[in-house]
């Protein structure tokens, strides 16, 4: 099983010294989450139905962030949980994954999603309508850019001939899609991997049968089955045997909760990290 240490709304000071322990200590990696600008009074709700963040939390930006980790470790991995990338634009975002990707030895996978904030795509004038859709022309749009380097695209929201984008990545980069909603799971199993959120067992049952009925047409088509991610954030300490059992391949473990100033020393970050390695990483077969 692969376990990923979720680095959330923890600023800049101590990135270097938390990727350093969690190599040490087993972590495949680590997920990083991502947020532009929070307006003020923004009244979006989180989709676990709870207000999750609010406007003045710490969201470092997490390509960079993942440049720095990747500075100081060799082994370590990096995902972005989630990337909104419906805010954006995909020349530039397939740019910078690539070279990320490129420089860090290809340790690093674009975790994505629709996000969920309307106030902030509004800020950054974008239709919060619309963005699912947009964000699955914006794949197609990288994809043939990283398979290709001179790419066309005639869509809904992209629409050009023969652009071209240096270098070319020399293996697949995997895209990782969270949600939970119907067009989410189709998303995720057109691409290479799910990341679910704090899932009930029935909830991730439920999640991983939509999964599989999508990807048995997928593979109906292409004749070929391609390597697939179940990553998951366990609802509770207890839940991994469970959810392992159910055929996911890596969990996000919340160590520590970032708004709680007991957690805001490094130490009292290694210590959860510590423990956290204790019960699941180097646990007795």
């Amino acid at each position: 099983m692969e376990h990923w240490l979720a680095y959330f709304m923890d600023g800049n000071e101590q990135v270097r010294d938390v990727a350093r322990a969690a190599e040490q200590l087993g972590f495949t990696g680590i997920a990083l989450v991502d947020h532009v600008a929070m307006p003020k009074d923004f009244q979006s709700v989180h989709p676990s139905g709870e207000r999750q963040v609010e406007p003045d939390a710490v969201f470092s930006d997490p390509f960079i962030t993942a440049a720095t980790m990747a500075g100081v470790t060799s082994t370590l991995r990096f995902m972005t949980y989630i990337y909104l990338l419906g805010l954006r634009d995909p020349f530039s975002v397939a740019k910078q994954v690539t070279t990320l990707a490129m420089q860090t030895g290809y340790r690093f996978s674009l975790g994505v999603g629709a996000g969920w904030n309307a106030e902030e795509f509004a800020l950054l004038g974008q239709d919060f309508a619309t963005r699912g859709r947009r964000m699955d022309e914006m794949i197609g749009v990288m994809r043939g850019l990283w398979a290709e380097g001179t790419s066309s695209f005639h869509g809904e929201f992209f629409d050009f001939s023969r652009v071209c984008q240096y270098p070319m990545p020399e293996r697949r980069i995997p895209i990782w899609v969270g949600g939970t909603s119907p067009a989410a799971l189709r998303r995720a199993a057109r691409n290479d991997g799910w990341l679910g959120m704090m899932e009930t067992s029935e909830n991730a049952r439920w999640a991983l049968a939509a999964i599989a009925r999508e990807r048995a047409i997928l593979a109906d088509r292409t004749g070929a089955e391609a390597p697939f991610q179940k990553i998951v954030v366990p609802a509770s300490d207890t839940q991994h045997r469970e959810l392992e059992d159910l055929g996911f391949t890596g969990f996000i473990a919340w160590c520590w909760n970032s708004l709680d100033p007991r957690s805001a020393p490094l130490q009292a970050k290694l210590d959860a990290m510590d423990r956290y390695a204790a019960r699941h990483i180097r646990r007795p077969n």
